[in-house]
């Protein structure tokens, strides 16, 4: 039998300290922003693994791109992920039409650093935050955060400008080496409690692209074209982030219970 979405999120966290077979799981079908205002902050990484992590439950998912890097999500993901613009009335249309859609899909959208200024700014314009809202649809940004004070600023605009959203900071040690920001990011909301992704050693991601394998696999053990110790290495990085993602679920469901509770 199919669990609730809340009893799948409180059964698949006990899964991961349990190790048991994990339940069968409801979707989360939330609206994933995976954006940065800077360059090289493992932003399409961050979104990579988003998505992953959300096939897990067998879910629909479409990934959205805006002003690709070097390394294109579509070139990743190329059988669920569009390229999208903002150039034109129609596009915009298109795109936030298709975000605030509530059809049970998930939808990840990379915003590339180029169009991370347009694409808040039309958000903040067409009111999409407060159409979630009445939708009772979950909008997640996810700040791949870094030292730059652009990086700084900009995270501190969007907390102010658009109040109502989940803002998350996301610490990527591969990115950060060392550095602690926590005090430059600061968050009012338990639900926007940081990320924090451990490093992937080069060698590991090297194994994990040469095999053509998703993350998703990796969770699951399927990994036969990588070499046992990699594979166990790569299935320890991958459940530690994915029990990110899962803890970010959880606390989003408590923050819904205590709203509820108090209404």
């Amino acid at each position: 039998m199919a669990l609730s979405h809340s009893q799948s999120v409180l059964a698949a966290i006990g899964n991961e300290v349990s190790e048991t077979a994990e339940p069968k799981t409801q979707p989360w079908t939330a609206v994933f922003i995976v954006a940065s205002p800077r360059p090289a902050t493992g932003k399409t990484f961050l979104a990579r693994l988003v998505i992953d992590f959300l096939r897990m439950n067998g879910g629909p998912i479409e990934g959205f791109e805006l002003a690709p890097g070097d390394e294109p999500l579509s070139d990743q993901l190329p059988g669920l992920t569009t390229f999208s613009d903002l150039d034109s009335t129609k596009a915009r249309m298109r795109l936030f039409d298709r975000l605030i859609t509530t059809d049970g899909v998930a939808k990840v959208i990379d915003v590339g650093h180029l169009a991370f200024p347009r694409f808040f700014s039309v958000m903040d314009d067409i009111q999409f935050a407060e159409e979630a809202q009445r939708r009772a649809l979950e909008v997640i940004v996810l700040y791949a955060a870094n030292a730059h004070p652009t990086s700084v600023r900009a995270y501190d605009i969007l907390r102010r400008r658009l109040p109502s959203l989940i803002l998350a900071p996301v610490f990527n040690d591969g990115i950060l080496k060392g550095k602690k920001l926590r005090d430059q990011y600061p968050f009012t909301r338990a639900a926007a409690v940081p990320l924090q992704i451990p490093l992937l050693p080069p060698p590991l991601k090297a194994h994990a692209e040469r095999s053509g394998l998703s993350f998703a696999d990796f969770h699951s053990q399927s990994s036969a074209p990588v070499p046992i110790g990699p594979a166990f290495e790569l299935r320890s990085w991958t459940k530690r982030v994915f029990l990110e993602f899962r803890e970010l679920e959880l606390r989003l469901l408590m923050e819904k219970l205590r709203s509820s509770l108090k209404g």
